[in-house]
């Protein structure tokens, strides 16, 4: 029986993996889209799609052409927000804004307390890509974030969400506000 040497062996097999990948995928550097060249002027505005991945496997789209204002997630849980921006001249920034609404309920009045939504002052979740003009960039960026809503006897939480694409020429397009909330 032939003796094998394990180190060259698993060594050969790791550095042929990573070999085949990066010809499987042409070893770019933009996981979505296209790789470009970011140009000095962007005559395009960019576009954005919102999609929310709820605990029981629906999945709700928002654009901002969309007149979805409430999302009801059943028995409440943790849903996936993703945020896709594209732009064929280059996208220079995908972000989730989610402003949490917190109730309280008083146990012995059962009565509400809070539910204004925060103030932010910048995105909660961004894919932001800081090259310029003449360097290269791509035409898509995705961002995600995890939120859990909540709806309890002694309170419940829900969020103000809205997504904003940002191009390279400062075009800022965004969804409407959303309310995302336990049902």
């Amino acid at each position: 029986m032939k003796k094998v040497n394990r180190r060259f062996h698993n060594g050969t097999v790791v550095a042929f993996a990573m070999l085949l990948g990066a010809a499987m995928t042409g070893c770019r550097t933009c996981p979505f889209g296209q790789e470009i060249v970011i140009p000095t002027a962007d005559n395009t505005a960019p576009t954005v799609v919102m999609d929310f991945h709820l605990p029981n496997g629906n999945i709700v789209t928002v654009t901002p052409a969309s007149t979805t204002t409430t999302i009801d997630v059943p028995g409440g849980g943790r849903v996936t927000v993703i945020v896709s921006a594209r732009d064929s001249e280059g996208v220079k920034d995908a972000q989730i804004w989610a402003a949490s609404k917190i109730w309280k309920t008083d146990p012995i009045t059962h009565t509400e307390s809070g539910g204004v939504a925060g103030t932010l002052g910048r995105p909660t979740a961004s894919n932001e890509d800081t090259r310029s003009a003449g360097q290269n960039g791509c035409t898509e960026r995705v961002v995600s974030q995890n939120l859990v809503v909540r709806n309890t006897p002694r309170g419940r939480t829900s969020y103000e969400v809205s997504a904003h694409a940002i191009n390279f020429g400062n075009t800022d397009v965004s969804t409407p506000k959303v309310t995302l909330q336990a049902q």
